[in-house]
């Protein structure tokens, strides 16, 4: 059947609402519908259009018939014209209501000159919004733009205030439905939502900035010093969407291990007794070289345990980390997950670097991918103090910037406030203190812009070391090294453990073995070893070893996807 092809008047006289017409507005979420919404003029359910749940009418932006004279309940003193913007040359080409660009089209009063987009005629703001949950009085709307500061986020601008004639609050539309009590990923307590902070040197605890006492923003009952602005706490990164008042508060999470003594416990990802060791002058040439099964860091920490049947290592931070945590990189409150299958490995969301051991992942059931969080990231809590830079570093904007420690742009960084620096979650968790086999000390991470004279070199792979970004150094021997040649690629994958397609193996041979794909010597400290499996003329099958130095060739040879890789003849 051929699908109407027409214009619809809107007949509707409620509010309209833009979304997707297969999708409903219930309870404040949007729930799929069995039955989808037809659009009036097309008769089809797909993409977005404007739904009224109350009329059940639905229609596309394109398929509407727009009148060339309206009444707008926002200006009732004279009616609104429909007009081509570019025929009004005085006004300032901005929407009334939304703030946004007008479009081709308008619709304009001369005399008082106010204009709105079409959408804002069918989407508009309504007259008075009543919300006792918010505040205990109705809310009108001025139907003048008038500068002012909103009482409930403390933000100014030339808009249409709601105001409260009973209280003389006056709130941005969207601030009116602000949520009375909730959790953020910046904070361990619940934050309440408040006209008025009161008197008092008051910081926002997200964006960092000074906060007027005058006007509202949330707060912490249990920490009298810590507030966020209104706009910040609800900001979709920082909030997990839920408001939680009348809701119980979560009972605390049992603990990750139980105690059998002061030196042995069992934790939650093994099954055998773990003894707390410390290092010492006979410890530290045995485990030196050891890994910490969370991690994947060497166990280089004043106390670690072991496990007392097998070659299980944890550090005794990570042993401690919590089953259920808030992490300023996300939203949603994220889950310890510890179990390591023999070659599964993972990428995590924020440094992108592939690894294996313990990670938090989030359980939010709306997507078909899970954000993953290694411990490293996990682990990053603000203020983040780097030895590298003289100031706290805070998770303050989710904007792309360059990271001053790599120069290469992040999408997640951690920002300080005094100077422009930025730090990228990729180097940030770089170790501070490595051991590798071309020293006989142990290197530290440098910075040596404005003290470096003439060109350093790096004495692993012989280029140029940049002393403008971060760099593996000697303090005795005063050798510079490029941290990818220090780390490798794939360091947080633990050796001699077999992922999809080979070996993890370190990189201790006497002469460095080419990679199959780059055709270049192996130079990192690991690299992954497989079988490359061909047919001879005579069909006989042949394997012979291969190798990849780093993720991109790993990709390059399918190892890293396929352990079957197989050739042509040869």
């Amino acid at each position: 059947m051929e699908q109407q092809n027409r214009k619809v008047k809107i007949t509707c006289t409620h509010r309209l609402r833009y979304q997707v017409l297969s999708w409903a507005k219930s309870s404040e979420k949007y729930e799929y519908r069995e039955r989808a919404v037809k659009c009036g003029g097309c008769d089809s359910s797909e993409y977005w259009g404007y739904y009224c749940s109350i009329c059940e009418f639905g229609v596309h932006e394109e398929c509407i018939d727009y009148p060339d004279i309206v009444n707008h309940r926002c200006h009732t003193r004279h009616p609104l014209k429909k007009v081509s913007t570019k025929t009004v040359g005085y006004t300032d080409g901005t929407c009334h209501f939304c703030m946004g660009d007008l479009g081709d089209e308008m619709y304009h009063c001369a005399l008082c000159n106010f204009s709105i987009d079409l959408r804002c005629w069918v989407d508009g703001p309504q007259v008075t919004i009543y919300q006792p949950k918010s505040h205990n009085h109705t809310f009108t709307i001025m139907p003048i733009k008038v500068s002012f500061t909103c009482t409930a986020c403390g933000m100014g601008g030339d808009r249409n205030p709601y105001v409260c004639l009973e209280c003389g609050f006056m709130l941005h539309e969207d601030c009116i439905g602000l949520p009375r009590v909730i959790n953020i990923n910046r904070h361990d307590h619940r934050i309440s939502r408040t006209y008025h902070l009161g008197h008092g040197d008051w910081e926002c605890g997200v964006c960092r900035e000074k906060m007027d006492w005058s006007f509202g923003g949330f707060s912490c009952k249990r920490c009298p010093s810590y507030a966020v602005h209104s706009k910040c706490a609800t900001r979709r990164d920082v909030w997990d969407g839920k408001e939680l008042e009348d809701v119980p508060e979560e009972e605390e999470e049992e603990d990750p291990y139980k105690v059998i003594d002061e030196n042995e416990i069992i934790h939650m990802s093994h099954e055998h007794n773990l003894r707390l060791l410390r290092l010492g002058d006979d410890n530290d040439t045995i485990f030196e070289k050891m890994l910490c099964d969370a991690c994947i860091l060497p166990v280089s920490s004043d106390a670690f345990f072991k496990c007392v049947q097998c070659e299980f290592f944890l550090h005794k931070e990570c042993a401690s980390l919590p089953r259920k945590k808030r992490n300023i990189m996300h939203e949603h409150k994220l889950t310890l997950k510890v179990d390591c299958i023999e070659g599964k490995h993972f990428k995590c969301t924020y440094c992108l670097e592939f690894f294996d051991g313990f990670r938090y992942e989030c359980d939010y059931s709306h997507f078909e991918w899970k954000y993953i969080l290694c411990v490293r990231c996990a682990s990053i809590y603000e203020p983040f103090h780097h030895e590298l830079h003289p100031h706290p570093l805070y998770r303050i904007s989710t904007k792309k910037k360059a990271c001053g420690a790599c120069g290469q742009d992040s999408r997640y960084v951690l920002s300080c406030t005094v100077c422009e620096f930025a730090l990228g979650m990729e180097c940030a968790n770089l170790p501070r203190k490595w051991k590798h086999r071309c020293d006989d000390h142990v290197l530290s991470l440098h910075h040596g812009a404005g003290s470096s004279i003439g060109l350093l070199w790096c004495d692993i792979c012989e280029a140029k070391t940049d002393p403008t970004v971060w760099f593996y150094g000697c303090d005795d021997c005063g050798v510079t090294l490029h941290t990818k040649c220090v780390l490798g690629e794939i360091f947080h994958l633990k050796p001699v453990k077999r992922y999809i397609g080979g070996e993890i193996v370190s990189n201790v041979s006497m002469s460095r073995p080419p990679c199959v794909v780059c055709e270049k010597r192996c130079m990192f400290p690991s690299f992954l070893r497989g079988l490359y499996w061909y047919t001879k003329p005579n069909n006989e099958v042949c394997s012979v070893d291969v190798h990849a130095c780093s993720v991109k060739c790993t990709k390059g040879c399918y190892l890293w996807g396929d352990w079957e890789w197989r050739g042509d003849q040869v």
